[in-house]
This record gives C-alpha cells, structure tokens and sequence, in this order.
C-alpha cells in the first residue's frame, strides 16, 4: 500500500496504556491479517484480500463522510496497532453502531477493548450530540457481549434488526454511559 496523506481533524484520544488515532496506510497489513483470519469470523468474516482493502478504506473514509469513525487502538508504549474501536454509521436511518474489534488474540484478556471502548464512546458521546447508539454482537461472541454489558449497554429486543441473522442488539444510552468531559 502506497503511503497516502494522513486523516486530518480526527482527535487522538489517550488512556493510562493506550493511544486511539485515526487509522493510517501503516495499519493495513495488521487489518488484513485479522480480517482474513478466523478472529474476524463474528463480524462477516474471512475475507478476501480485497473485501478487507474495502472495509479498511471505508473506515478511513467514514471520518470524512460523518465526522467521526473508528479509531486504531494502539498500544501507548510500542505504537502496535491491537485493533479498532469507535461509532460506525453506515445508513442515516439507523444509530450509530459502538464497535471494538482487537485485531490478535495476543491483545486479547487485558482489558485493552474495555478501556479503549470506554475513551471512544465517552469521546463519540460527549462530542456527537448523540443521545443513543447500538452495538450488535455475533450470538456466541461471549466476550463481546460481557464488554457490552460492562460498557453500559442493554439488549434491546425492541430494538432495530441488525445486519447479522444471529446477532443481539445491545442499546446504549448517553445517560447510562461513564462519559469524561
């Protein structure tokens, strides 16, 4: 991947071990590995070469598009890219969706994706005027189900249908949100 110029006027957001920043051209071979990986098999994976390209380029463009994104978890010491965290909206008539993807089992079981989530959703309500999101986790995905409830959220079987067959659709209220100003 060619070097591009970098994302401007995305916030970098830092935590006690973690700096979330707008994704870069550096990211990509960390995104492709997971999203062609079985890691990435609770949201719509493997895939493809070029369907991971896609997705990664959508992300980029989604902060231009919106005005906020997923932000690359990285780690605050090395700079390692673990993964990505952050609203995505894909259609005007549907809330936000929180995500919080760690891109390699070696991040996973530190608390990383609960501290980086809590940044980016404090930030993304704090800051949106969003008053409610969504966050819609894969049936058997045990962790991310915790991380949404530990994040605040609750099942909404009301709610919107999601994208996945099986998926649980959790709402998250500004509200009921730890939100840091």
């Amino acid at each position: 991947m060619s070097s591009l110029p970098v994302l401007t006027g995305v916030p970098v957001l830092q935590t006690p071990r973690l700096v979330l920043r707008a994704p870069t051209c550096a990211d990509f071979p960390a995104f492709l590995s997971y999203s062609m990986s079985q890691r990435s098999r609770f949201v719509g994976g493997p895939k493809p070469r070029h369907a991971a390209f896609e997705k990664f380029a959508g992300m980029m463009g989604h902060w231009a598009l919106r005005g906020f994104g997923r932000f690359v978890i990285t780690d605050r010491t090395s700079g390692e890219a673990l993964g990505h965290v952050g609203p995505l909206q894909l259609d005007d008539a549907v809330l936000p969706e929180l995500t919080w993807p760690l891109w390699s089992e070696a991040a996973e079981g530190k608390g990383f994706a609960h501290e980086a989530a809590q940044a980016a959703n404090s930030w993304f309500f704090g800051s949106s005027g969003c008053k409610e999101a969504m966050a819609e986790v894969q049936r058997d995905n045990r962790r991310s189900h915790a991380l949404a409830e530990r994040l605040g959220g609750i099942v909404w079987t009301d709610g919107p249908r999601g994208w996945m067959e099986d998926g649980v659709i959790y709402r998250f209220r500004a509200e009921d949100c730890d939100i840091v100003t």
